[in-house]
């Protein structure tokens, strides 16, 4: 069996290798992340080929692609650094509700890019997940505001972890949700700029053009991606990457659209997005997972209005937003508290117990960091 394996990995390898080369020309300027090979293992990537059956691909400690033969079943998951972490086994996918009621307790972060271990620390002392990083909040809901992807080297780790719990969640009648964000949209579209060198490594070692092809539709993770939606609303609570601009409120796109159009230029390159009106504008600056005007009060943000928020409060029948995308040093509030900031500087607020989530439980919504309650915003 293992010179079976052994063999379907140097034949794929081979077949991968032979497709045409990227222009050299074309390709940017290696950035500080793309140099960066550190901390090399990753995986694994479950992949289906039609040609050549379903694989899975992992990266050892030291950088090593190893290829296997997929047949179902569990796929353990390890950390950038070669530990155990745990395992999952594939599952049917489906595009979630654009709305949900809200549970007994509503725990929401965003933008962990890549920090595996300051976000199973911060959920295991909540009691969201077990040391195991099995689903232990029953019928409470997670909300992850977009922004796996990028920066960190434990991205693979984090998505599985998601994917993990969204079905553990539900089976418990909770549910374990992931939006897309701005770094969602910018590697399924091809930009690397923020990207480690250890995930580009993997994908050079498959003969892949670009690191995006190892989440394209078919693999499970990419299968899994193209149905997260950009916008949803869990009670009076309304959740989006970065914010909504009052030129997202001209154009009265329905929730149900909004997701359908986003997730539709998921895959599609900057170029392609250019094409098409709507993609274009709802993955610029004013679009969802981009858009800085409501926390930002410099022009160039094209800030909102008190007006133009309680506008799109009431279009999309909220009481309130939370978002992400833009870090500030703690939780932070905006227009009369309808607008709550939750990115912050993960690792760094971890270390200092500072804020780092915000816990939402019927009408009270709290500031939590890793050592529990920081303060109060609303009773």
């Amino acid at each position: 069996m293992k010179r079976l394996t052994l063999l379907f990995g140097a034949l794929l390898a081979a077949a991968l290798c032979t497709l045409p080369a990227a222009d050299a020309a074309a390709q940017p300027k290696p950035t500080k992340y793309n140099l960066c090979r550190k901390h090399p293992a990753d995986g694994p990537y479950i992949v289906y080929d039609a040609k050549k059956g379903a694989y899975a691909a992992t990266a050892d400690k030291r950088g090593r692609v190893r290829v296997m033969l997929y047949g179902g079943g569990p796929v353990e998951v390890r950390s950038s650094r070669g530990a155990y972490l745990f395992s999952v086994t594939p599952h049917a996918v489906e595009r979630g509700p654009r709305e949900l009621p809200q549970a007994p307790k509503l725990f929401v972060t965003s933008d962990l890019h890549g920090n595996f271990r300051s976000f199973a620390t911060l959920l295991q002392a909540h009691g969201v997940i077990d040391g195991d990083c099995r689903w232990s909040y029953g019928n409470n809901q997670l909300a992850v505001i977009g922004d796996i992807f990028d920066r960190g080297y434990d991205v693979l780790p984090l998505l599985w972890l998601m994917y993990k719990l969204e079905q553990e969640a539900a089976d418990a009648g909770g549910a374990a949700v992931l939006l897309l964000g701005n770094h969602e949209g910018m590697v399924l579209a091809g930009d690397v700029r923020y990207t480690r060198g250890k995930y580009l490594e993997t994908a050079r070692q498959l003969g892949m053009e670009n690191y995006r092809q190892l989440f394209s539709p078919d693999t499970e993770l990419g299968r899994w991606l193209a149905t997260r939606n950009t916008m949803l609303r869990i009670g009076r609570n309304l959740f989006v990457h970065a914010g909504l601009s009052a030129r997202l409120l001209e154009r009265n796109l329905e929730m149900d659209t909004l997701n359908a159009r986003m997730s539709e230029g998921l895959y599609r390159t900057s170029k392609e997005r250019r094409e098409d009106p709507t993609l274009e504008f709802l993955y610029r600056s004013a679009g969802p997972v981009w858009y800085r005007g409501m926390v930002c009060t410099d022009e160039k943000y094209d800030p909102l209005t008190p007006e133009q928020t309680d506008a799109l409060l009431r279009r999309y029948d909220a009481d309130r937003l939370l978002i992400g995308h833009t870090i500030f040093p703690d939780i932070s509030t905006f227009h009369d508290g309808r607008v709550i900031a939750v990115n912050v500087q993960n690792e760094r607020n971890r270390r200092k117990n500072r804020g780092r989530a915000v816990l939402i439980e019927g009408s009270r919504i709290s500031v939590v960091g890793n050592r529990g309650v920081k303060r109060v915003l609303e009773e």
